[in-house]
């Protein structure tokens, strides 16, 4: 009796870990879509912030119009662009090197269109914060 009692256990045991294993098989799909999908949102949302600070940035213009960009701005913007577009690179596993296995050379186009993105969005930001300031430091 108790061998099979046992034996219910470990057959309910291995029913059990079947399911489980089929839901987790079939729920993969479903979880790789819902990443997907939120690394598209993050993408589009910073596309929409470059041109949300685009507009911003046209409409006071005129009230800029004396204040320069600082060097440092130019140099930051290109550093954290490198920076960001190479952890980018890194954390999706982009094969950008010519002896990786599924290289194309088109991923250097996106590499490209990722840099140029991220040092736009940089320098508005930054040409934002640095003419709030030279304007709040006139008399």
């Amino acid at each position: 009796m108790f061998l099979t009692l046992k034996r219910k256990i470990t057959d309910g045991f291995l029913v059990v870990a079947d399911v489980a294993g089929l839901v987790l098989s079939a729920s993969g799909a479903s979880v790789v879509a819902i990443l997907g999908k939120l690394m598209l949102a993050v993408v589009l949302g910073a596309i929409a912030l470059g041109f949300f600070l685009r507009i911003v940035d046209r409409r006071r213009q005129v009230a800029f119009a004396q204040a320069r960009t600082p060097a440092w701005c130019y140099v930051a913007s290109v550093a954290l662009a490198v920076v960001e577009v190479a952890l980018l690179v890194e954390a999706t596993n982009l094969p950008i090197r010519f002896h990786q296995s599924g290289f194309e050379p088109w991923h250097w186009a996106l590499v490209v269109l990722a840099l140029v993105v991220a040092y736009v969005v940089h320098m508005q930001v930054f040409r934002y914060f640095t003419r709030r300031q030279n304007v709040a430091a006139q008399p």
